[in-house]
């Protein structure tokens, strides 16, 4: 279909900003917050790391993949994921931490050092950031398969990050799936849907754009390797 990733781009885009409607102006303060001009940040806070969750899983993916039968597709995969998760991370982060700020009060530091979600969060974010820098170098065989080692340790620290704020000492609300105060109150649930679909769409549609720039360069450096 003629234009499809655009199209998919400005859905997305449409219903972030259908979100931001929702969340400034058709929306008060949540039920079971203490700061309500910060929790606005929770439309945009919430989909944005459960984005970065699934960029991240598609690194798994590919690299699992690409370990087993060598496809460049799917390396080609996991390596534009594994930026678009850095870029998701980046966002869910910040705004986790200006609205950690107003919700909890108290040293930023000492939280993320203390809270295990955040901390398991930081340190799966600073890992693909490690993935990412390391696939800066030439592309050959052996940086694939080493890049596919590292991004397999997210099956380690993406369901040790989702899970913490359960199991693990954190402050952090669980937002999905519980009827526990602090779970999702239900006329939250319209912007965050907005938002979630509007960043899945922004996400595909620039991971669709990156793949085929990954695509391009790669043809650029095999056609001067057969030039040499």
């Amino acid at each position: 279909m003629r234009y499809q990733r655009e199209i998919i781009g400005l859905l997305g885009f449409s219903l972030v900003l259908g979100a931001l409607y929702f969340s400034l102006i058709e929306t008060g303060p949540a039920k079971f917050f203490t700061a309500p001009n910060a929790q606005k940040l929770f439309y945009l806070h919430v989909p944005s790391g459960l984005i970065t969750y699934l960029a991240f899983l598609m690194v798994v993916g590919g690299s699992m993949v690409f370990l087993y039968n060598g496809s460049e597709d799917a390396d080609k995969l996991a390596k534009s994921s594994t930026e678009l998760g850095i870029v998701f991370g980046f966002m869910s982060l910040a705004s986790g931490t200006f609205w950690m700020k107003a919700e909890w009060g108290g040293d930023i530091v000492s939280r993320f050092l203390t809270d295990m979600r955040l901390a398991t969060t930081l340190a799966m974010w600073l890992l693909y950031i490690a993935y990412f820098v390391y696939r800066r170098q030439p592309d050959t065989q052996q940086v694939k398969v080493n890049a596919a080692v590292l991004g397999l340790s997210g099956l380690l620290m993406v369901p040790l990050s989702y899970l913490s704020s359960r199991f693990l000492r954190s402050h952090h609300p669980v937002i999905v799936g519980t009827e526990d105060q602090g779970s999702l109150d239900p006329s939250l649930r319209f912007g965050l849907y907005l938002g979630l679909f509007g960043f899945l769409f922004i996400f595909i549609f620039l991971l669709k754009f990156r793949m085929e720039i990954e695509e391009m360069e790669r043809d650029i450096l095999r056609s001067k390797m057969e030039k040499i």
